[in-house]
Formats: structure tokens, sequence, C-alpha cells
């Protein structure tokens, strides 16, 4: 894979994150927070220098919670996704659906300003 392409996917997965209400964070080992329905998520997208487009680094601050919803590690929270095959399609594809698993719930009227 080429480096432009490993450069789009982090792009795009970070385009996908801000979309999904995701924070910067400005210090520590992870570059992002999203409010998840297991709470805190802490997330670093990065490229791969070898092979596929690119990684993405996540911990739950809560372990437990999180294993409600999907397979962390259940003493420290990472759900990391490797994306080593595939297109940046793909992998922006299959952590979009990653998630959007773990995001609480919107009401239909969220973000229609006047609506009842």
């Amino acid at each position: 894979m080429k480096k432009k392409d490993r450069e789009r996917f982090v792009k795009q997965a970070t385009q996908l994150l801000l979309s999904l209400g995701a924070a910067h964070e400005e210090d520590g080992a992870y570059s992002f927070t999203l409010e998840t329905k297991a709470g805190l998520l802490r997330l670093q997208v990065t490229e791969n220098t070898t092979s596929g487009p690119g990684t993405v680094f996540t911990r739950f601050d809560d372990p437990e919670a999180a294993r409600e919803l999907v397979d962390c590690n259940p003493a420290s929270g990472k759900w990391n996704h490797f994306f080593f095959d595939g297109t940046v399609e793909t992998a922006i594809e299959s952590l979009s659906f990653w998630l959007k698993i773990i995001m609480p719930e919107q009401s239909p009227n969220d973000g229609c300003a006047g609506t009842t």
C-alpha cells in the first residue's frame, strides 16, 4: 500500500471520529476521546508502516461496561482495530461498523431545532 493511501486512512478515520463527536485529547498516548454507551473510549489513529492502511488503538476507561458490548481486553479495556489487509475504504467501513455499535442511541429529533 502506498504512503498516500495510508495517509488517507488516517485522515478519513479522523474525520469519522470527529463526525461521531470525538474530542481531541492533548495529553497521553491517545489523541481522541469519545463518549460511548460504555463510557469514555480513548483512541489513537496511526498509519501502518509495512502493510495495510493503518491501526486504531483504543482503550475503554471502564472495561467491565465495555465487555457488555464488545470483546475488549477485560483487564485493560484495550479494543484495538488492526487493518493489515484490504483497502482504505474497507478499513473505514469496518471501523464505522464497530464504532456505531458502541455509540449512544440518538433520538429522532436530535439536531432538529424547533421540533416537539
